[in-house]
């Protein structure tokens, strides 16, 4: 059985807010505090949806309410949960409790509530949807926060469909139209239907594609090598959705490092060498906003894409017409910024050197000086220049010796090390436990030449004038 709360947010307002703060025991603030607290999280006297705290603090609120009809599910022996506003009952016994819910006494289709359960949520301080309570039975599909229930949880399958179709008007056209409800329909109540406004933003199907995945990778019980090996459907559409977004639609230069240390250094280097502002970057009053983007390692979308990070997964945009295909295969393709592979210049890349040399008849080494290699369409390759005549340089290179022997409670630093062990720290630690405290300190100087090369890409693409197949 499934119910909604009336009005949920509209109902946590400012002296409810307020008041939970001053009066519950884990908080028992200082009434001036509390007051502060409601005034930034409150919008128009009540918890506005949208707000990142309103769940949180609307949790908190109704943690009671959980407790008594968590309570009252255990003594009739149902299963409670509830997200938001959305409440549910379950049972696999055969009747369910009268307490909770009841078929209609005039004899209609609809149930109604019981009275142990109407009770409860007056005495919380809610109050029931009465349009939104329905009876869900095992021979029909059991829906729960949108998802089906019955065998297993899992999409709804008009769901799927429809992100699919968005996903191929964005492809060809660059915009896409969000389906509108049966329930909202206008054409429903005789009305004239109103042309759809198109949807450019990639923000609201990328929430939608990652929702699908997560579920649909929730109940995939494989290993991860299989689940890439044998990609389902949906992951390859959202693997292709997610190269239409870093690598056709970008919004800025994108450079690709073989990890996420990487980018953290380039962002101070770039943020403390005031040169190439604003090529990379610019001051907006007080704060610096960097004019490139970071492939971004910590998500889930380096998974999908099968970058894990290192110069062997960075292969992946060298074999063979590979990345240029995917990019054609796209109708709309902007192409507006280059993609920047950034590797180290040492014997991890040999094997990119070897597969550029067969793919592409592009002749790359350790001895090598170009400032980049132009690959195909938007690629880029850069390699970190060489110093003081040593052939081979990584990125950390570019640090001060002295910053580079920093020792953290006796442990020395060691950039093949993933993790610190047996008296050294890798470079996670580094960049988190020296680089960043000390980035306002640290001469970033050494930087100059490598970010020279990524000015250099900047200033050399030129984006198509035509995109459309």
């Amino acid at each position: 059985m499934n119910l909604d709360l009336q009005d949920f947010f509209p109902t946590l307002n400012f002296g409810r807010v307020r008041g939970f703060f001053i009066h519950n025991n884990s908080f028992k603030l200082n009434e001036k505090v509390a007051t502060i607290v409601a005034q930034i999280a409150c919008y128009e006297n009540a918890l506005p949806q949208g707000s990142p705290c309103s769940p949180v603090i609307a949790d908190l609120i109704a943690h009671l309410l959980d407790v008594r009809l968590a309570q009252l599910a255990k003594q009739s022996q149902l299963t409670y949960s509830r997200y938001a506003d959305d409440i549910t009952f379950s049972t696999s016994h055969r009747d369910f409790p009268s307490g909770v819910a009841k078929s209609d006494p005039a004899g209609g289709p609809q149930w109604v509530l019981g009275d142990d359960l109407t009770k409860v949520i007056d005495k919380t301080g809610f109050a029931v949807n009465p349009a939104k309570t329905r009876m869900q039975f095992r021979m029909s599909r059991q829906l729960v926060t949108g998802l089906t229930v019955n065998a297993k949880v899992n999409t709804r399958p008009e769901y799927n469909r429809s992100a699919r179709h968005m996903c191929h008007r964005l492809f060809e056209t660059g915009s896409y139209y969000r389906p509108v409800p049966a329930s909202k329909n206008p054409k429903e109540a005789g009305e004239e239907m109103p042309a759809p406004e198109p949807i450019e933003s990639l923000a609201p199907l990328a929430g939608i594609l990652s929702h699908i995945h997560h579920v649909k990778d929730t109940i995939d019980d494989r290993k991860e090598p299989d689940k890439r090996i044998n990609a389902t459907a949906f992951r390859r559409l959202y693997a292709r959705f997610l190269k239409y977004r870093y690598f056709v639609r970008l919004e800025a230069p994108l450079v690709v490092c073989e990890g996420k240390t990487d980018s953290i250094y380039l962002r101070y280097a770039i943020r403390k060498l005031t040169q190439f502002h604003p090529k990379l970057g610019v001051w907006d009053g007080s704060a610096f906003k960097s004019a490139v983007a970071f492939f971004n390692y910590s998500n889930q979308a380096h998974r999908i894409l099968e970058l894990g990070g290192g110069a062997s997964d960075l292969k992946y945009f060298f074999i063979k017409n590979r990345y240029g295909q995917e990019v054609r295969a796209f109708g709309h393709r902007p192409l507006k910024h280059p993609v920047i592979v950034l590797i180290d210049n040492d014997d991890g890349s040999k094997k990119i050197f070897g597969t550029l040399k067969e793919n592409y008849g592009i002749d790359v080494n350790l001895d090598s000086t170009d400032p980049f290699f132009h690959i195909t369409d938007n690629l880029y390759l850069i390699k970190t220049p060489q110093l003081q005549g040593k052939q081979m340089s990584c990125i950390e290179d570019f640090f001060d010796p002295v910053l580079l022997a920093t020792e953290l409670d006796g442990k020395k630093y060691n950039p093949k090390k993933d993790h610190g062990a047996d008296g050294e720290y890798g470079k996670y630690v580094f960049a988190e436990k020296v680089v960043r405290p000390k980035a306002g300190t640290i001469d970033f100087s050494g930087f100059a030449p490598l970010l020279d090369r990524i000015v250099a890409v900047i200033d050399d693409y030129v984006p198509p004038r035509e995109f459309h197949a």
